[in-house]
């Protein structure tokens, strides 16, 4: 048994008609949370701000609500119908937060963010070493996640470059 994810990237001149494609999964300790969800697009007011929740990658990961926004409900996060039953997927608390945006992206994410409504796609590889930083819940500095990090790219990004620009500054200012 191997525990790791794998990536799969196959460019333009590999494809019969000329796709692009890369593929992700999110396989590494092998009990980690494969639900694939739809975030919805939203609005927010000015002054909101995004809680940021720790990313355990186990299932289960958050549970509860929609994670840019206590307003929005999402089934599959709700903790009625988390599998390890509904005491201990209620206590998910954000570890920190960021500003909001006016308007974001609906996406589809599992355990990483996916690919959002402007066809920006992500897949993501550790490879054979992992440099991490401690969260902010555990006594560390770190308020972002890679997994937080790709959901908030396809929040807000509507090209590659600009969803990695954005992940880089978010990184550096939130750790």
């Amino acid at each position: 048994i191997v525990d790791a994810c794998t990536t799969l990237a196959v460019g333009k001149k590999a494809t019969a008609d000329g796709s692009v494609m890369a593929s992700h999964s999110a396989d590494g300790g092998g009990n980690t949370d494969p639900r694939l969800v739809r975030i919805p697009s939203g609005r927010f007011a000015e002054g909101s701000m995004r809680p940021v929740f720790g990313s355990p990658e186990s299932y289960p990961r958050y549970v509860g609500i929609d994670p840019r926004s206590p307003q929005i409900p999402i089934p599959e996060y709700l903790s009625e119908n988390c599998e390890d039953g509904r005491a201990k997927c209620l206590d998910w608390k954000p570890i920190g937060e960021i500003p909001q945006v006016k308007e974001t992206f609906s996406y589809s994410e599992a355990v990483y963010g996916v690919m959002n409504e402007k066809s920006v796609g992500i897949a993501e590889s550790t490879c054979s070493a992992v440099y991490t930083a401690q969260p902010l819940d555990v006594g560390g500095n770190s308020l972002l996640s890679i997994n937080a990090l790709s959901q908030i790219a396809l929040e807000r990004a509507s090209s590659s470059r600009e969803a990695v620009q954005l992940m880089g500054d978010l990184a550096i200012t939130y750790g």
